[in-house]
Formats: structure tokens, sequence, C-alpha cells
């Protein structure tokens, strides 16, 4: 039992590493801003700035979700944990005794 619960936390905190590097990932792809001078020539004649910009907006907004997501699965694995081990504690608490020798 030992070993599933050290397993619960030990993904729960892969997932929260995951978290991390994803809500970096949004900031970066965030400050990833480009001037039509920065992307081409063509950029001031076409709507190559404007599909740019779509893009990395809804880039950050995938990837922002992505670490909302993320964290949830690791504060739920952590929950799962923590409530076996605390009604695997009140089990214990509870059957302590029952199978001592009685005289």
């Amino acid at each position: 039992m030992r070993a599933a619960l050290d397993a619960l936390h030990h993904d729960a905190a892969s997932w929260d590493e995951v978290a991390d590097v994803t809500r970096r990932a949004a900031r970066d792809a965030s400050d990833q801003d480009l001037t039509d001078r920065e992307l081409s020539w063509a950029a001031g004649q076409t709507a190559l700035l404007g599909t740019y910009q779509e893009i990395q907006a809804k880039t950050v907004r995938l990837l922002t979700e992505a670490a909302t997501v993320c964290a949830g699965l690791s504060t739920a694995l952590d929950q799962v944990a923590v409530a076996y081990e605390t009604s695997d504690g009140r089990a214990a608490a509870a059957l302590r005794g029952v199978w001592d020798v009685h005289e």
C-alpha cells in the first residue's frame, strides 16, 4: 500500500512539473510579439501579421488551459493519496486491538 501511495504522490509531482513547464511556455509564447517588419516584407501587404497574432493568442490560450488541467491532475492525485492515507489510518485506529488475544 505504501508503494502505491508513494507512486500517487510521485505522479502528482510529475504533473505539477508539467504544469510549471507549460505555464512557462505560455509566458514565452506571449512574449513572442513581432511587427510586420520583423515577419516579412509581405506582412504589410497581406494579413500575415493578423494571422500570426491569432496563432500566437491561440497558442497562449491552449498552453494556459493545459497548465490548468495538469495542475488539476496533480492536485487530484495528491488528494486521492491523502484520502487513502487518512481512511487507512482511521481504519487502523478503529480496529486497534481487535486481533489481540484476550484471556
